[in-house]
């Protein structure tokens, strides 16, 4: 481990009855580089799946005029293009994680006329551990039996019962 903890966050953002509204799609603590941008290409993937659904899917069919289609010469930002296009970019995924091992912050933002919507993950440094505030002294404590009380309150019952307590050890030697 290195010594961080990667938080990461998913936010969009958008109008409301004319206030900008922030919601906090999800969050997650990882302790690598890899698994906050595993965890980012699956919440970007998300958020494209939700706002550009495959047209051919089973749900699309029973949600009625919800979706529209949107004129071929238009010039509106996509923002499930910008989301996809940053997962499947290799490069882009590379440069990310160097900049999440030097201890940088990473924030992808994709918006359009609805909303924002921002991936980010922040590394932060954990505190080192010395040797008194962890408890260890250099040997190992013993541990407690944990059979003993046990064995005590069988033999408690069995003395109370009318039947003799049997022997495991001792059946089949007759």
């Amino acid at each position: 481990m290195n010594g961080r903890v990667y938080v990461s966050t998913v936010v969009a953002e958008g109008p409301v009855n004319g206030t900008v509204v922030r919601v906090v799609l999800g969050a997650r603590r990882t302790y690598t580089p890899e698994g906050a941008l595993h965890w980012l290409r699956g919440q970007a993937y998300r958020i494209a799946d939700g706002l550009d659904p495959d047209p051919y899917a089973a749900w699309v069919a029973y949600s009625g005029p919800v979706l529209v289609p949107v004129p071929v010469g238009a010039q509106v930002p996509h923002v499930p293009s910008v989301l996809r296009a940053w997962c499947d970019d290799h490069g882009q995924q590379d440069a990310a994680r160097r900049q999440l091992v030097c201890g940088d912050r990473l924030i992808v933002s994709a918006a359009d006329a609805s909303g924002r919507y921002t991936l980010t993950t922040v590394p932060t440094a954990l505190p080192e551990l010395s040797v008194v505030e962890c408890g260890v002294r250099g040997r190992r404590r013993r541990r407690r039996r944990w059979w003993w009380p046990f064995r005590r309150t069988r033999r408690r019952r069995h003395a109370r019962s009318s039947t003799p307590p049997r022997v495991p050890h001792m059946e089949g030697f007759v």
